[in-house]
């Protein structure tokens, strides 16, 4: 699958088989990961792969997450349905930032270059599974569990976002776009 096909085919799955993926083909998304350009060659991402009972684990540290929310009537997101992602997925990539934690001068702007280069990691690794026709979904409501999850990992690291793989149970219509035209401007005299 070329490149500009993978881009304009992937969607965001939210329902998966019960089949899994085989280790090697998630080796090759984590080295398709790795491969993203990386500002100042800092490569922040760390990633911690779940699957089986650990995958598990992390539903269920996000239902008890999300139900304690809902009880103070605070908002939980799309977490019931990242929570049922997880559950059918069959791999969950938790996602880390090495250095936003660790590095005493850490500041905006490392901040921002570390985030771009960890969001253009989880883009190889959507497009790679795309490319092995697998279906994943970049999830972010593991905020709502984040200093759970990050102990229960036993991880000082800043938790960036999860990333559920699998083979697809649905086919979703394409979300609707802006135009490149209404969000793009051209810079000349």
């Amino acid at each position: 699958m070329d490149t500009l096909t993978a881009i304009t085919a992937r969607r965001s799955i939210r329902e998966y088989e019960n089949r899994p993926v085989a280790r090697e083909t998630i080796e090759a998304i984590l080295e398709s990961a790795t491969k993203a350009p990386s500002g100042k060659n800092r490569q922040p991402w760390r990633f911690v792969v779940l699957q089986g009972s650990r995958k598990a684990e992390l539903a269920a540290i996000m239902a008890q997450a999300a139900a304690h929310r809902k009880e103070q009537g605070l908002d939980i997101g799309s977490c019931e349905l990242s929570i049922k992602a997880i559950t059918q997925a069959s791999a969950v990539f938790a996602v880390f930032n090495a250095f936003s934690t660790e590095e005493a001068d850490y500041n905006h702007y490392r901040l921002l270059t570390d985030t771009q280069s960890i969001g253009a990691a989880v883009q190889n690794m959507l497009l790679a599974a795309q490319s092995f026709g697998l279906g994943t979904l970049w999830m972010c409501d593991i905020f709502y569990a984040e200093r759970e999850i990050r102990a229960w990992l036993n991880r000082s690291s800043e938790l960036v976002a999860a990333v559920a793989i699998g083979h697809a149970a649905q086919a979703p219509w394409p979300r609707s776009r802006k135009a490149w035209q209404e969000v793009t401007e051209w810079g000349q005299e």
